[in-house]
């Protein structure tokens, strides 16, 4: 038969396809991730966050000290009267003043995480407008294909999110942004 034939024939992706028609180059999947191992460094615990037995005995110490003053409060009264009271109160003091000033704030790791949008929704997450419009054309020429929005979450708060158009295993990156900020888009 004349076209059988025991040679597959490569065929490029339909993503590929798409952007090479378009004459656009994704934002490398290295940068993406190097990208994101940096936010996630960045935005790690804090202090207090890791070493949480260390605030523990922090938070125990005013006690403590409130203890010892009341131990010694015999002796102090011989310095002056009002010496043990004064003492205790500043005891007393020194908890709400770690937390009103910040000292004592926890502060937890941000994780990446990923989901299904759909492209009429981009305007309304967030999508600065330039990658919301090359997604949407995209994503219109590529059947079976589908948006995903990547956001590093932490403790409820959106830091960094990016924009990924898939189809099957594919995956291409067509940008990272940061409030209005863009740091990467496909060009």
């Amino acid at each position: 038969m004349p076209f059988d034939t025991t040679i597959p024939v490569a065929r490029p992706s339909p993503l590929a396809e798409a952007l090479a028609v378009r004459g656009v180059s994704p934002v490398p999947l290295p940068a993406l991730a190097a990208h994101k191992r940096a936010q996630v460094q960045k935005f790690g615990p804090n202090f207090w966050y890791r070493h949480q037995g260390l605030l523990l005995l922090g938070l125990l110490l005013p006690f403590v000290g409130m203890a010892a003053t009341s131990g010694v409060a015999q002796g102090l009264k011989t310095v002056s009267p009002s010496l043990p009271a004064a003492i205790s109160f500043a005891w007393l003091c020194l908890l709400p003043l770690l937390f009103a000033s910040g000292a004592l704030r926890l502060r937890a790791g941000s994780h990446w995480e990923e989901r299904w949008v759909p492209a009429g929704s981009l305007a309304r997450l967030g999508v600065p407008e330039p990658i919301a419009t090359l997604a949407r054309g995209l994503q219109s020429e590529v059947p079976g294909s589908a948006l995903i929005l990547g956001e590093l979450v932490q403790e409820r708060a959106v830091l960094d999110p990016y924009l990924l158009l898939v189809r099957g295993g594919e995956r291409i990156c067509l940008g990272i942004w940061d409030g209005g900020k863009v740091l990467a888009r496909a060009a």
